[in-house]
């Protein structure tokens, strides 16, 4: 009985193994660059060039202006991918400002192309 339950787990395993790497892993000591695309969505790109959209829980204050970033882990190591409710942290004129990561995910070429289409939409509707 228990060689059957076993097997029944580990069948169960590796049907959710797919969708578990398939999650998207950004790792603070592999990152490579970061663009803003508002004050609450930065697209940063790692040392392999993937690419990841960080969706944060409150507006980062001109956020596109900063040059430079930091990112805070709670796991206690750099290793380890960054998830919802870690930071990123940007200085101000009055001091660093902690901004909470609501989600990370890949950033798919579909998803670059509707964010340029988008901004461009904007921009046209501007003049």
């Amino acid at each position: 009985m228990k060689t059957i339950i076993a097997t029944a787990l580990l069948g169960t395993a590796f049907l959710y193994a797919p969708a578990m790497a398939a999650a998207p892993c950004l790792q603070q000591s592999q990152i490579y660059s970061w663009d803003a695309l508002n004050d609450r969505t930065l697209i940063v790109e790692d040392m392999r060039h993937q690419k990841f959209k960080l969706n944060l829980m409150v507006s980062c204050q001109h956020l596109q202006f900063h040059q430079r970033l930091g990112f805070k882990t709670f796991s206690g190591t750099a290793l380890a991918c960054l998830t919802r409710g870690d930071q990123v942290i940007s200085g101000t004129e009055i001091g660093p400002q902690m901004c909470p990561i609501k989600s990370i995910e890949a950033y798919t070429p579909e998803m670059e192309k509707a964010d340029k289409d988008a901004a461009a939409a904007a921009k046209a509707a501007a003049h």
